[in-house]
């Protein structure tokens, strides 16, 4: 057996540890360690394939790396890559700088951060799992760093992440390889995420499960919204986005709950109130379990960023 290498430093702050770059012929991620994150005004530049966090998947297509990762619980200062990748977020509490972005992401999200581009992100708690898409540099463009969680991009990722579960680039994967590498509009990825055939009641449904009223919403009126039989419905939700429509909802009410924190003007009892909560006690036991701290904490946090 041979001995394993040495953690080399990174530079200042990019936090604890990271994966990356990629030894492709080796298919070794590269694992080093970093000194304490210390605030620069020059935003740290990042080789092509570099992650923070430990990679469990991977597979290469058409120069694009796709790889699956465990997040690390670290405040990240200001960087840009080389290359541009994709960030679809799994589980965990995920907060980016990118357009579109609620303060903090609960729900099924996907991040794109174009070559060059200065952005900040990281997760809350110790649970973040995503799975992050990197293009080869010289297939990337440059842009704004913009979220998206329409249906057709997130049905698409999670069904990439079956095709994951192969030793080998599926079909599909090698598809979607070649879409993102295609740039023939101005949308740049649009072909990647197109819907693959027409499901309208599958967007009248997660349209209303993300953006109408939490509390007006249960399985009854999500099916007869779809026109189906609420047992079908529950079923098909959970195939195309991986999580329940009750599920998402709770992702919902903890980003609700974020974004009400991030104003000093509202009472931690009154946020309780307004998200439905029975009462002060319960919402802290609710945000704890989420992401590992109390409700005062986060407020704290994001008073300090």
């Amino acid at each position: 057996m041979s001995a394993t290498p040495a953690p080399r430093p990174l530079p200042q702050g990019a936090g604890r540890y990271f994966v990356g770059p990629v030894d492709i012929a080796g298919d070794r991620p590269i694992v080093g360690y970093a000194m304490a994150a210390r605030h620069s005004s020059t935003p740290l530049a990042r080789r092509a394939g570099e992650m923070w966090g430990s990679r469990s998947r991977r597979q290469h297509a058409r120069g694009v790396d796709f790889a699956v990762y465990d997040a690390i619980d670290i405040e990240i200062e200001p960087h840009s890559h080389e290359d541009r990748h994709l960030i679809f977020v799994m589980g965990g509490h995920y907060v980016t700088s990118a357009s579109g972005a609620p303060p903090v992401c609960a729900t099924p999200v996907l991040v794109d951060n174009p070559a060059g581009t200065t952005h900040r992100d990281r997760f809350l708690g110790p649970q973040g799992r995503f799975l992050a898409v990197n293009i080869d540099p010289d297939k990337s463009w440059e842009g704004p760093a913009t979220a998206r969680r329409d249906r057709a991009a997130i049905a698409r990722m999670t069904a990439l992440l079956e095709d994951m579960e192969f030793d080998r680039p599926t079909l599909a994967t090698e598809e979607l390889a070649a879409a993102l590498v295609t740039r023939d509009d101005p949308e740049g990825d649009r072909p990647a995420f197109a819907p693959e055939r027409s499901l309208p009641w599958l967007d009248k449904a997660w349209q209303m499960v993300i953006e109408e009223d939490i509390d007006a919403i249960d399985l009854d009126s999500v099916a007869r919204e779809a026109g189906l039989h609420p047992n079908h419905v529950a079923r098909s939700f959970r195939t195309a986005f991986g999580r329940t429509a009750g599920q998402l909802l709770n992702d919902r009410r903890f980003e609700n709950a974020c974004r009400m924190l991030a104003d000093r003007g509202s009472s931690q009892v009154d946020i309780a109130l307004a998200l439905g909560f029975c009462d002060q006690a319960h919402f802290a036991n609710f945000f704890r379990r989420r992401c590992g701290m109390t409700p005062g904490t986060y407020r704290k946090l994001r008073r300090d960023v």
